[in-house]
Parts: structure tokens; sequence; C-alpha cells
């Protein structure tokens, strides 16, 4: 049982990661499976979702869920747990109107953008609560449609909702880094021959056919590295019309890392 459960939670860490670095790195015109991350890469990356919000949210699900499963045999649980067990019941009575307000939502659905992973989250969540004994809908036996597939439908909605967020959570950081590219890695890229860099930022310098490296190119900074291969920024790059460089460190290219401008921090 507990091997089911932690496969089943890896699965979907992993599922999330995949989302969240597709939607980041589409942002700057990368595929992310052709970067190469791993499938524990991918899984540990999904701990990014995990924001202060989403932390409440599950803490108090736990909470709540764990009362409902010892509330026959814990001796003192106090008023507040009788509120919140009252509270429960209430919310459990009123699935249908969650499943409701999720189909409303789904006409709007540009409009409620970036939100729109409410309308299937609300629908999800309704149809759970429906299958609760306190719901007041649960039928008696457990059959196949009566129980497996309303919970699979659930549980399909409501990966689709995390989908959804996780990918605009994803193309939101990846907005934020372009905002302050600033401070990413600076690189230096020195060459033996003249590279199509160019753009708005980029400086080239020739630093003479005596040197080595003849070719100077500053103005850029990291995105990421993999195998020694360099995904690079121009500090002037915009997501409408910017460019992303691809450089391969070899024999004929140097690649120097320097820090980037941290700016001035204000109070």
């Amino acid at each position: 049982m507990v091997t089911a459960q932690t496969s089943f939670l890896v699965a979907v860490m992993y599922y999330l990661g995949a989302v969240y670095m597709t939607s980041y790195y589409r942002y700057f015109r990368l595929d992310a499976f052709s970067l190469g991350f791993s499938f524990a890469e991918l899984s540990i990356q999904s701990l990014s979702v995990v924001t202060v919000p989403v932390a409440i949210s599950l803490t108090v699900t736990v909470l709540v869920a764990r009362h409902l499963a010892t509330r026959g045999t814990a001796s003192v649980q106090g008023r507040a747990a009788l509120v919140m067990e009252r509270w429960a019941r209430g919310v459990a009575r009123a699935h249908l109107w969650f499943v409701l307000a999720g189909l409303l939502l789904l006409p709007w659905w540009s409009l409620i953008q970036p939100y729109g992973w409410t309308a299937p989250l609300l629908m999800g969540f309704g149809i759970f609560l429906g299958q609760t004994s306190w719901s007041g809908a649960a039928p008696a036996s457990a059959t196949l449609w009566s129980k497996a597939v309303p919970v699979f439908s659930a549980g399909l909605l409501v990966m689709w909702a995390f989908s959804l967020a996780t990918d605009q959570m994803g193309e939101q950081e990846a907005g934020q880094v372009a905002d302050n590219l600033v401070r990413r890695t600076a690189v230096v890229v020195l060459s033996t021959d003249r590279l199509s860099l160019a753009g708005p930022g980029v400086n080239v310098e020739d630093l003479g056919a005596k040197a080595h490296y003849r070719y100077r190119y500053t103005g850029l900074r990291r995105l990421i590295e993999r195998n020694g291969r360099y995904y690079l920024l121009p500090l002037g790059w915009s997501h409408s019309v910017g460019t992303t460089y691809v450089v391969q460190e070899g024999n004929d290219v140097r690649i120097d890392l320097m820090p980037g401008m941290q700016g001035i921090r204000s109070w």
C-alpha cells in the first residue's frame, strides 16, 4: 500500500515538474525535453509549485482529513473540531453547487484568465465531495459507476487544474527572469572566429590577430548550461522578438562566467 502511494506521488511530481519545465523553457523558445533533464530533476522541480498558499491549503486539507478519519476514536476534540466537522458536512452537502460553478465558468474561459484552472478544480472538488458519506448523495452500494468512475473523473479534473496552474506559474516565472536578465550570471564568449552573436545589448570586440581568442562577446546572460552547451540571452532580449543563442564550448570557443549586476536594493 505504501509503495503504491509513493509511486503515485512520484509520478504526480514528475508530471507537474515536466509541465512546469516545458512552460518555463517554452517562453524562451526551447524544448525542455531536448535539454536532457532526468526523471529526478523533473520530479524535484515540481517543488517549485509549492507556494505559501498551496502549502497552507495542503496543511488544512491534511488536518481536516486526519480529523475525519479519527473522529470516532479521539477522546478529546474540543469545540474547534466540532465546528470544523459541521463546516465540512455543510461543504459536502453543497457539492453540486461547486460542480455548477465550474460548469458556468467554462463558457467564460477566456475572460477568467489567468484563473482558468478554477473551473476544473471546482468541478473535480464538487464531484469528489459528492462521493463522501456526508454529501447525502453517495450510493450505498459500491459499483463501478457509483464509485470508481466519479472518483476517477474528479481526479482527472483536479490534475487538469493543477496542470493549468503549473503551466501558468512556469510562464510567469520565465517572464520574471526575462525582466531581470541583468541579475543573472554574465557570460563572456571568447572565439577564434567571428560568431553570429548580435542583437540588443550584445557587444563584440576584436582583440587582434595575435590573440588566440580574437573575438570577445559580452552583454550575454546564461539561461542554462547542459553538457558544455550554453543557452544565452542578450541583455535586450524580449519574448516577442528576442533570440536565444546556443553556444557549444570547445577548442575554438571559451566561456567565461561572471557575476551579474545585483542592482540597488530598495528599502
